[in-house]
């Protein structure tokens, strides 16, 4: 890759105009021999690759960012003139191995922009990935001849994709766009107000530097622990986890509510309908034998038994 000298550039800079006519010119005659022998295509197609490097070079010496002045051609680039180059030569061809050597240019810019967002229960990790995934985006957009320095361009895309992260995946649970947005600010002026009064503020302190009501600012505090959750498998110490804090139903006191159905329903019933239930479940008699005490059929005993439990069924709870 060529590299731009300031005395190269600065000639480069003032014969631009001269440079691009016979850059023209030349290109046009490699293109006319094109369909002759393969010796006059690598012949035309090399003069044409070297062409191709002096526009891009002129572009990148009109278009890179001044330190100073932009309008002044002799003051120094703001920006490295190798790096911007590859920027004007991505523009134009959008070759992957050149996209790759930006990628690795700004990796570590991206990098240090995921760890000034990154907080604690976050992983790092999909942090650097939301960051570089927007640092391809950035880069397919960027357009050199604006003559904006990369980094002021991309810093937008990178650090909007990193929030929208936090607000969408970084909470546990869904929780409104208000209080999303809300969350980062009172925590930052919590921070900027403890340094000023050497002191933790309070939530009235809080909610007036941000111009919202107390209420407001406690449900932003409170929705704020929906960020991360912790296994019910975790230990908390003396060999104890937090599942073993969690409750569980209590059979009995269903158990006691249909006794107490079951009581108010045989009181419904006749008493022979009682006794005859008593020595059917409890004393374990056979219809035949219930019929025999009663001078009737084992078909009547059936049709009593049915009756009766068709009426207890009918005063008992729905789940017992």
């Amino acid at each position: 890759m060529p590299t731009a000298s300031p005395t190269v550039a600065a000639a480069v800079g003032r014969r631009h105009h001269d440079d691009l006519d016979r850059a023209r010119r030349t290109r046009a005659e490699a293109a006319r021999v094109r369909a002759g022998s393969g010796t006059a295509r690598r012949r035309a197609r090399a003069e044409l690759d070297e062409v191709q490097d002096q526009l891009d070079l002129v572009q990148a010496w009109r278009s890179i960012p001044r330190g100073i002045d932009a309008e002044d051609d002799a003051t120094s680039p703001g920006v490295d003139v190798d790096v911007w180059l590859l920027h004007v030569r991505y523009a134009r061809s959008r070759q992957p191995a050149i996209r790759a050597q930006l990628v690795e240019e700004y990796r570590g810019y991206a990098m240090a922009l995921a760890r000034r967002l990154h907080r604690e229960g976050e992983a790092l990790e999909d942090l650097v990935q939301v960051a570089l995934e927007a640092l391809l985006i950035a880069l397919e957009r960027f357009d050199p001849a604006r003559g904006i320095p990369f980094p002021a361009f991309a810093s937008p895309t990178i650090l909007g994709s990193l929030k929208r992260h936090y607000r969408d995946l970084g909470w546990s649970l869904r929780v409104p766009r208000r209080v999303h947005e809300l969350a980062v600010p009172a925590r930052d002026v919590a921070d900027r107000l403890t340094m000023r009064l050497g002191r933790s503020p309070s939530v009235a302190e809080v909610a007036r530097e941000l111009g919202v009501d107390q209420e407001t600012l406690l449900v932003a505090q409170e929705a704020t622990h929906a960020r991360s959750v912790s296994s019910l498998d975790a230990p908390m110490g003396d060999g104890e986890r937090r599942s073993d804090l969690l409750g569980s139903t209590d059979v009995g006191y269903v158990r006691a509510e249909n006794r107490v159905a079951l009581a108010q329903a045989l009181d419904e019933l006749t008493d022979r309908d009682r006794e005859v239930l008593a020595l059917y479940f409890f004393e374990d008699l056979s219809q035949s034998e219930i019929a025999e005490r009663y001078d009737v059929s084992q078909m009547q005993v059936s049709r009593w038994l049915t009756a009766s439990l068709r009426r207890l069924r009918s005063r008992m709870p729905a789940d017992a």
